[in-house]
Parts: C-alpha cells; sequence; structure tokens
C-alpha cells in the first residue's frame, strides 16, 4: 500500500517547493487550527491534507541518494555501449526498460525513506506540543490552589539556614543555582537540596525552603507545585485564552517573589516571560527527582495522525 501511494504521487513529490523545517511545522499547526474548526467531520473529506504530506515529504533529505549514482554509471556504460558496437534494437531496449525500473525503484525507495522522516518529525512535533498543552493544563489547575494551601513563610527559621549554607548565593547568577526535589517522607512531599555553584547543600525538608503547607509542612503548596511543573521543561510555551495567561502570571510572579527572598534579587528574575514567542522559561536549574510525569492524547492530534495514516499508508501511533 506505502509502494502505490507513494508511485501514484509522482508529481506532487517530485516537483515543487522545498519548505524549511519552520515552515512545515506553522503549517502543521495550521493543519491542527483547520481540525479544531471543523472536529471530527473533516475526516469525510481530509484531501486538503495531502498537499501538506507532500510538500512536507518532498522538504526531506534522504541518505539514500548515493543510489543513484550506482544506476547513472550503469547508464553511462549502456550508452558508451550503445554508441560503439550495439546493432541489437530488442536487447537495446530491454537495457533501456531495465534501467527506467530501476530509476523508479531507487525513486520509490528514497521517498519512502522521505515519508519516513517527514512522519518520524510529525510525531516528534505531537510530542513538543502534548507536552506544552499538558504543562499548561496542569499550571491553570495547580495555580487555582494558591488561596487553599498557602501558608506564610518562616523567614526567621529561614535566616538561620541562609547564614549557614545559602549566604554565597548572593554572588552568582540564577543558571549556577541548582534545587533538586529528592524523596521525601511521603509521595506528596519531596526534600529538597540546593546546589550552589556545584557545591552540595545539606538536604532539608520541603517547609526549610517554604514548599510545603500545613501545620507540620505535610502539604505541597502552590510555590513547589508550580515550580516542579516548570522544571519539567526548561521553556513551557503558551496556549490558551488571555485570562487564563493572566491568571498564571500572578502565581509565577509570586513563586518569583519566593525565591528572590531565598536566593537574592537580581537584575533578571529566575523565571522570565517571552512576549515574542508566549512562553516561560525557567532560569534557576530545578531538577525533579521525586516523581514522573504523564502525556494525556488530545483529540485534534488523534485526529490528524488518523488523516497522517490514511494518506500515507502507515500505521503511525503517537
Amino acid at each position: 500500500m506505502k509502494y502505490i501511494s507513494i508511485i501514484q504521487r509522482f508529481i506532487p513529490l517530485q516537483f515543487g517547493e522545498v519548505n524549511k523545517e519552520s515552515n512545515l511545522f506553522e503549517g502543521f499547526k495550521d493543519c491542527l487550527e483547520k481540525i479544531n474548526a471543523e472536529g471530527v467531520m473533516i475526516l469525510n473529506d481530509f484531501s486538503s491534507f495531502q498537499a501538506y504530506f507532500n510538500d512536507g515529504i518532498r522538504s526531506q533529505i534522504s541518505n539514500y541518494n548515493h543510489l543513484y549514482t550506482f544506476v547513472h554509471i550503469q547508464f553511462a556504460g549502456f550508452i558508451l555501449y550503445f554508441f560503439s558496437v550495439s546493432t541489437n534494437i530488442f536487447g537495446n531496449l530491454v537495457i533501456i526498460f531495465l534501467f527506467i525500473g530501476q530509476y523508479g525503484l531507487c525513486w520509490t525507495l528514497i521517498h519512502l525513506d522521505k515519508q519516513n522522516r517527514f512522519i518520524y518529525q510529525i510525531q516528534e512535533w505531537n510530542r513538543k506540543l502534548l507536552n506544552d498543552i499538558n504543562q499548561v493544563n496542569d499550571l491553570i489547575i495547580e495555580s487555582g490552589t494558591y488561596m487553599i494551601d498557602k501558608t506564610s513563610f518562616n523567614e526567621d527559621k529561614y535566616a538561620k539556614l541562609w547564614l549557614k549554607e545559602m549566604s554565597t548565593s548572593m554572588d552568582m547568577p540564577w543558571e549556577s543555582i541548582l534545587i533538586e526535589f529528592l524523596p521525601g517522607d511521603t509521595i506528596f512531599v519531596p526534600k529538597v537540596r540546593v546546589s550552589l555553584g556545584g557545591i552540595r547543600k545539606s538536604i532539608q525538608n520541603a517547609s526549610a525552603y517554604g514548599f510545603s503547607s500545613g501545620v507540620e509542612g505535610d502539604s505541597p503548596n502552590f510555590h513547589f507545585k508550580l515550580l516542579r511543573l516548570l522544571s519539567r521543561k526548561k521553556k513551557i510555551k503558551f496556549f490558551g485564552l488571555e485570562e487564563e495567561k493572566k491568571f498564571i502570571k500572578s502565581r509565577v510572579d509570586e513563586l518569583i517573589k519566593h525565591l528572590e527572598l531565598l536566593f537574592g534579587k537580581r537584575d533578571d528574575p529566575p523565571i522570565i516571560f517571552d512576549d515574542e514567542n508566549q512562553e516561560w522559561s525557567l532560569v534557576v536549574n530545578v531538577v525533579d527527582r521525586a516523581s514522573s510525569s504523564r502525556n494525556s492524547i488530545k483529540q485534534s492530534l488523534d485526529i490528524f495522525i488518523k488523516i497522517l495514516n490514511s494518506c500515507t499508508g502507515n500505521d503511525v501511533s503517537v
């Protein structure tokens, strides 16, 4: 099925513009917007996506292009033979058809390789978008716990720890500070270890750094939840309404103030929002060694994969 599908699309795959990866990614997002607008009904007619798939496949670079070299060498030898001693017309026609067959086989194999490369690229984009969307969903949900689990931070108690181990944090950039979440006494609240310029400090309860709430510090607070979510990727792109972005921003600003309270204020904050790319960037280094993250499948991406499978004859899963 894949071989037949590739051969039938010879002209659009062979002739046309070669696009950059950034342009193909924008086209991918346009496809998702179209799916989102029309819903499942788009599966009744998804011919409009075929041009995009052809553009994507045509724009890939295959490692098998060298196969053409062997075919061309054979053809060059045939030409020399034809103009020198050959008088057998039937034999010449057989050789010509063999050459055409070899050329067609090479073309098919190369474009199957390009198709597989493009499919792999789409899978990578899928994972990236799923991760970003899930992160934003979690940010919105966890930010909503702000009024429930916020507790005052014991600055006097932290001051003793700061004088003993953390005072050198004032002399280094955010990039030189590492916060590690380690397995704690419960699965909900981790232990915390800070490293300053590569020098590890003693392991503390989360409450020592203001990352837990409750009388005994047995519940994770919103500072910890947001910081852990932001730590899963250095950058999180925002998808959603302006109201949602403002809601998250107010919570992130609270976390920034808390980190500046812990390690000192600098010219730049430990979390930066890029207005142009609409994404949050975590500057301070955070490693979560206490828990794992999970991704969920979104409907538009699932439908897109079904369309991709139908158009290319592949069986791609996310």
